[in-house]
């Protein structure tokens, strides 16, 4: 990695809403340092019109993306795209690699980390005094940001997670730990102070590497889809998710496999998933795709992938 340029879309519309005068001189300076680097191509992910034009203005050759909606008019090789359904979105961006040339190796999703964050990490686990025969159990019910304005009807109801931690606590030696970033702590802390049993609550007290390196160390990680179970599954960790109105085929874990991903949903509501073309529209039903989920069905899931984990221990003990 040569030159890394970082645009936070919500903190350019923050300037802009403070100062437009602000906000484009922004936006010119940070086009005008990726000009000076003369890059002959661009692979444009966001299916709009807006960052094409951009790239056009500042003179790079080659722009190539998905063409969502007739919004890749800017680009010069655009994949036609009406949403990403039928198979999961990391095949939907393989295809557009495909479409240039390129073709990636089968590999698993994975995001590496530095010793700092790894170090830091065993330190945590020591600190809290966890021993080798505990397991230790991720809950973050809430999604972290990724989420937006939607976020209360893609969660399910924090009584249930304090519920699923409540009987796997009572079945096996568990350690539970609740995650989340700073906004996520309010219903991080709802589902410590609704449990019988003991928990750790980390949620808002880490940064970003922290939160990834601490999520590499669980055994197990029950949540609600989003941007966090990715993290899990990217370090290999066993994960229970609950999805509502969103398809899991696309945006489920990655790659498929129930012996380590449990995904749960109800699957006798002929509605869902109804999340398509990027919009969550009204519902008749109350979300009942996501409320009518059961803790005994999360926890049932969650004990499948126990179970095998607590086999593994006894034959290495053995």
């Amino acid at each position: 990695l040569e030159a890394l340029f970082v645009f936070e879309k919500d903190e350019f519309k923050a300037l802009m809403k403070r100062s437009k005068l602000a906000g484009m001189r922004f936006m010119l300076g940070l086009l005008n340092r990726i000009r000076t680097q003369r890059f002959d191509w661009v692979l444009d992910l966001s299916l709009g019109s807006r960052y094409g034009g951009f790239f056009k203005l500042i003179g790079i050759s080659k722009r190539i993306g998905f063409n969502y909606r007739n919004r890749g008019r800017f680009l010069t090789d655009k994949l036609p795209l009406d949403g990403f359904h039928s198979k999961h979105i990391v095949q939907h961006y393989e295809q557009l690699l495909r479409f240039i040339g390129l073709k990636l190796p089968d590999q698993d999703s994975e995001v590496y980390l530095g010793q700092e964050a790894h170090a830091w990490a065993e330190a945590w686990i020591q600190k809290q005094g966890i021993l080798p025969n505990e397991f230790l159990v991720g809950v973050m019910p809430a999604g972290g940001i990724s989420w937006g304005g939607e976020s209360v009807h893609r969660r399910w109801h924090p009584h249930r997670f304090s519920e699923v931690a409540d009987a796997i606590a009572a079945r096996y030696p568990i350690r539970i730990v609740t995650l989340g970033e700073k906004r996520d702590q309010s219903i991080c802390q709802q589902v410590a102070q609704q449990m019988k049993h003991s928990v750790i609550d980390v949620s808002g007290q880490t940064n970003l590497t922290q939160f990834i390196a601490l999520l590499s160390r669980l055994d197990l990680v029950v949540c609600n889809d989003g941007g966090p179970l990715h993290l899990a599954v990217s370090q290999k960790v066993k994960t229970v998710s609950i999805y509502g109105s969103v398809d899991p085929v696309v945006y489920g874990p990655h790659p498929e496999d129930p012996n380590t991903h449990q995904v749960v949903y109800h699957k006798e509501l002929l509605c869902r998933p109804c999340y398509h073309r990027f919009r969550l529209p009204p519902c008749p039903y109350e979300r009942a795709c996501l409320t009518e989920v059961t803790a005994d069905a999360v926890i049932q899931a969650c004990e499948k992938l126990l179970a095998g984990t607590q086999s593994s221990q006894a034959s290495v003990a053995t």
